[in-house]
């Protein structure tokens, strides 16, 4: 059985949200022009991180 909305206990907001990484450098804003393969080994992401079925 579900809640509703309504219903369900409210959280606080978080004081502060991250907007990236503190290891990582700033980027610049808006599209950069890099291809899908750049912008996923930029975000660590291998194909054997998933699971083939």
């Amino acid at each position: 059985m579900t809640v509703p909305e309504e219903n369900r206990p409210k959280t606080d907001p978080a004081d502060v949200t991250p907007d990236r990484r503190e290891d990582e450098p700033p980027r610049p804003p808006g599209g950069t022009g890099r291809t899908l393969r750049e912008a996923l080994e930029e975000a660590h992401v291998r194909p054997d991180d998933y699971a083939e079925e």
